[in-house]
């Protein structure tokens, strides 16, 4: 039987979930192939260190799946780039729209391939920041001034991991200072009926959840130095099934797609058009390419 794992965050995996769910049924009516598909949701708190793998030992003998569609930071969590030799290398198997790829979202070693860009976003209440007084990057969220005003979801979550690890990489003098100004409250729910009740003037989620915000007293932030985004891929065991790779095709059609735009992230087909949402703010990335990425999440220490 051949293992799928999804590692997906809560507000795409419910559905995502029953979609492939029925898929894998499909699969096996369709080639005889039994598939087990297995949910991890990535809102749960899990140990985030190093997985101890020997010298010349697979990733195989720790369980690894057929196929994971998720987050990359099960394989930065093992020692070097140990994934080259236990990942299948599909380079332009499954292309990106243009706007994607022209920005280095595809992977060029073929290790790693995105079905959605999940952009983070960043709010206020309009009540307790004036508009001469926001931040107008990330960086800005680095000053002292922000101590104790900018909350966010548990730090076992997607958003806040990332934005750890992007700072501890590209600003790691001030990586602790910065720590200072979280404050962690939770589900993301929380953050936005904080933010909204002016329990706090900024607050950080995904894109999803801030546009959940919609009718309260919440405002979004476009920063100029790009909004900070997150690739979730599909990523292949070398002995995986052929038949497995239409798994990749399935992510990647229009049911999927639109499913993943009306959360306001960024559709990898170009058959789906990227939110209005998004496009009508011409909204820009933060993204400097896979090995800068890999090294980022990679290097987050805590």
């Amino acid at each position: 039987m051949s293992k799928v794992l999804i590692q997906l965050p809560l507000n795409i995996s419910r559905a995502l979930d029953d979609m492939l769910k029925e898929f894998g049924r499909e699969m096996e009516i369709k080639h005889g192939l039994p598939v087990e598909i297995v949910s991890e949701l990535h809102c749960q708190a899990v140990d985030a260190g190093p997985i101890e793998i020997q010298p010349g030992q697979a990733i195989d003998a720790a369980g690894r799946p057929d196929l994971i569609i998720g987050h990359v930071d099960y394989f930065t969590r093992l020692p070097g780039r140990l994934w080259e030799q236990d990942l299948r290398a599909l380079p332009g198997r499954f292309p990106l729209r243009p706007e994607l790829a022209q920005a280095g979202f595809a992977d060029p070693e073929g290790y790693f391939h995105p079905f959605v860009v999940m952009p983070l976003a960043i709010f206020y209440n309009p009540d307790l920041l004036p508009a001469d007084g926001l931040p107008g990057s990330w960086e800005d969220l680095l000053e002292p001034c922000w101590q104790g005003k900018i909350c966010m979801p548990d730090r076992h979550h997607l958003a806040p991991k990332m934005i750890r690890a992007h700072i501890q990489a590209h600003y790691p003098d001030q990586y602790h200072s910065f720590q200072a100004n979280l404050v962690h409250l939770g589900a993301p729910i929380n953050v936005i009926q904080a933010v909204d009740q002016g329990q706090y003037p900024l607050g950080v989620t995904n894109m999803a959840f801030a546009r959940i915000a919609r009718g309260k007293n919440i405002r979004l932030l476009w920063p100029r130095d790009g909004m900070l985004c997150i690739p979730l891929v599909m990523a292949w065991g070398r002995d995986a099934d052929d038949r497995l790779l239409e798994f990749g095709d399935f992510m990647l059609s229009r049911p999927v797609q639109e499913y993943i735009a009306l959360q306001t992230f960024v559709p990898v087909s170009p058959a789906v058009a990227i939110p209005q949402f998004l496009a009508e703010h011409d909204f820009s990335l933060r993204w400097q390419g896979w090995d800068d990425y890999l090294e980022t999440i990679g290097g987050l220490t805590d």
